[in-house]
């Protein structure tokens, strides 16, 4: 069967470095960071007391009505909502215009409302009651059907939750609905909040939080850098707009990438979680490499830009280099690869669609964003060749990668230029 071209056709970022398409992009290439002590939640028990927020975020800045939505609506799918409102009016799509019956969404998200299930908790222990919208927002699903609601969107709706990969997932998802024509457009969403003290407490307990770096926040997110101790939490989302090819050109869209694959690889039961003495199996992650690539139409050597996955993970980013490695074999060294990560933190279904919304800016506006903090690298991960000054370049064939978790789970896509 002839699948459909789908296409991209509206950004919208929410971030702690910047929300909206411009200012995220150029916080991103002057090399902003977001990171600073936590504020959102008590972290005095912690060893790690950083993260990246997004500051003074209030809905009503975003679409009408937010302030009466934003009292009941937990801060994830607010985070949803702005970020849905930014993509639309990027696209410069008509809703109106549309079939709404053929639109879909799709939202990944890692923890999604637990943030509120455990003030529920709280509230019902301490004597209190819940509140009764508590009964629909606390859910993962919440955020979907509050996008549904909010723009009318009545076609097939999905929520994801695959950890950090669930906003690549849910790229992925869209792209397969719109391929087989099930549907003419997606919303597709990644919001996360991290900032909760079990989320903090349960990272923590497995050593894969940085503790070096509280004094000097700045300092803490170091892809492929000899000096990482972890990742930085933190919170955040994006919102894209994939359409059809022929239903973009219809409208007289602007396009900035076509999607041309996606793929997602688990590693099996050869895999056991242990963070003291984990398997850096590099199978899943090769063969999740391979498959996008192979879907794309490419070879290996024509990849000329990775938006890694790199959180700054001691034994992730190893993995992640290692794989290259393999994937790309003598072409490894000259194949330009950056992480906004450091600039940004692992916040689950968050990280990875600002990736796809960075690879989409770096297409169109022919320039790659730093990797900062990367100062030394690190011997283990091979001639891996970081971007770690704004460079003027304008890549045609993008690879977003993204890990989950543990190391259960891997996510690849591959964004093509229009021109």
């Amino acid at each position: 069967m002839s699948m459909v071209p789908v296409v991209v056709t509206g950004l919208g970022p929410i971030s702690a470095i910047g929300c909206g398409r411009e200012d995220f992009w150029q916080a991103l290439i002057s090399g902003q960071h977001g990171f600073g002590p936590i504020t959102l939640c008590d972290v005095s028990f912690s060893p790690s007391r950083i993260g990246a927020e997004v500051k003074d975020f209030r809905l009503e800045s975003f679409i009408e009505g937010g302030r009466s939505i934003g009292r009941r609506a937990p801060r994830a799918s607010q985070f949803a909502l702005a970020a849905s409102a930014l993509a639309f009016e990027d696209s410069n799509i008509d809703l109106e215009n549309c079939d709404r019956n053929r639109f879909g969404i799709i939202v990944g998200t890692s923890v999604g409302n637990m943030g509120e299930m455990f003030a529920c908790r709280d509230k019902w222990l301490a004597g209190g009651k819940a509140r009764p919208s508590s009964a629909f927002q606390m859910f993962h699903h919440s955020a979907a059907c509050l996008l549904s609601s909010y723009f009318d969107l009545r076609g097939p709706i999905q929520t994801i939750s695959s950890g950090c990969n669930s906003g690549l997932d849910a790229i992925g998802q869209a792209l397969r609905l719109i391929q087989t024509g099930l549907v003419d457009a997606v919303l597709v969403v990644g919001t996360d909040c991290e900032l909760v003290p079990e989320i903090i407490a349960a990272l923590n307990a497995s050593n894969s939080l940085s503790t070096r770096y509280n004094d000097s926040p700045g300092e803490a997110s170091r892809p492929f850098d000899l000096e990482r101790d972890g990742n930085v939490v933190g919170e955040g989302a994006a919102a894209l707009l994939l359409e059809a090819e022929s239903h973009a050109i219809a409208r007289g869209a602007k396009c900035y990438a076509r999607v041309g694959g996606y793929s997602v690889s688990a590693a099996g039961r050869h895999r056991r979680y242990n963070y003291k003495n984990p398997d850096l199996d590099l199978k899943p992650c090769v063969r999740a490499l391979r498959a996008v690539i192979k879907e794309a139409g490419w070879q290996p050597e024509e990849v000329d830009l990775v938006n890694a996955n790199g959180s700054s993970s001691v034994l992730y980013d190893k993995l992640e280099a290692s794989a290259y490695s393999v994937v790309f074999g003598k072409m490894f060294p000259e194949i330009r690869v950056h992480s906004i990560k450091s600039m940004l933190g692992q916040h689950g279904a968050g990280s990875s669609a600002l990736q796809v919304v960075t690879a989409c800016l770096a297409l169109e506006k022919g320039f790659v964003p730093p990797t900062i903090n990367h100062e030394n690298p690190d011997p283990a991960c091979g001639p891996i060749r970081i971007v770690t000054e704004k460079e003027c370049y304008r890549p045609q064939k993008v690879i977003v990668n993204s890990i989950g978790f543990g190391g259960f789970y891997y996510s690849c896509g591959a964004f093509t230029n229009m021109n």
